[in-house]
This record gives C-alpha cells, structure tokens and sequence, in this order.
C-alpha cells in the first residue's frame, strides 16, 4: 500500500485530525492537511503532499496539539499513534482558514507571473497595468 493510499485508509476515520504518515527519515501528509501544515509552518506543497524531516517532529506534533489539533501518527500499518489536543478541537477552523490563504497566495502568484511577464514584453505594459489597477 503506497502511503497515501494508508493516508486515505486512515483519514477516513479521523476526518478532523492531522494525519501525518512516516515514509522514511520523514513523515508525509497530504490534501487538506498539507495545505493546513502549509498554513501553520510554512512548509512547501508539492503535488498535494508536505514532507518534514523527523527531526522536528516533535515540534510539529507538540504546535498542532497545543493549538487545539489532534494527530493521528502512522509509522506503519501496524503501528498508529494518537496525540490528543487539550481543549477544543479546532481542526476545521485552522483548515478553513489554510485553504483561504492558499488560494490567495496561489491567485496572487499567478497574477504576479503575469505581471512579470507582461512588463519583461515591454515596460510600456507597466504604465497600463497601472493605470488599469487604480480603477479598481
């Protein structure tokens, strides 16, 4: 089973915790909970997955369970662990709030390249991608 087909298996059944899979000398998430790690650590999404090191695994762990983040850690098939938020569960919060900023920054990246495109054609462009913005 590849780990995101175990990630899958498992996010199933802990819909409002982090599920971190362990592939290596890292651990692995995906879809939502990429863009959620993404969101609190800053960590790079790359084709729907984040990866972090085990070194800072504990760090990782400790931040999303004292933020009101349960985690539901899967060192192999056999060998799943859970790690408990105190207080209220606020997963669902914390990934609305990841996914809204992505998808900014995803639109913003993307205006950006065109700008940048635009004004590497000829810097006349500038001066109506200006005058065009103050419209707004």
């Amino acid at each position: 089973m590849t780990k995101e087909s175990l990630y899958k298996l498992i996010k199933m059944q802990n819909e409002e915790k982090v599920v971190l899979v362990k592939s290596g000398n890292f651990y692995k998430t995906f879809d939502n909970d990429a863009i959620l790690l993404w969101g609190l650590f800053g960590y790079l999404v790359k084709e729907g997955r984040v990866c972090f090191p085990i070194s800072v695994f504990a760090s990782v762990v400790s931040k999303l369970t004292r933020l009101g983040i349960s985690v539901v850690v899967v060192n192999n098939e056999s060998d799943i662990n859970n790690y408990t938020s105190t207080g209220e569960n606020t997963y669902k919060d914390y990934k609305t709030s990841a996914m809204s900023n992505y998808e900014t920054d995803g639109k913003l990246s993307e205006i950006k390249s065109l700008v940048e495109d635009k004004i590497k054609t000829s810097f006349v462009n500038y001066d109506k991608l200006l005058e065009f913005l103050n419209t707004l």
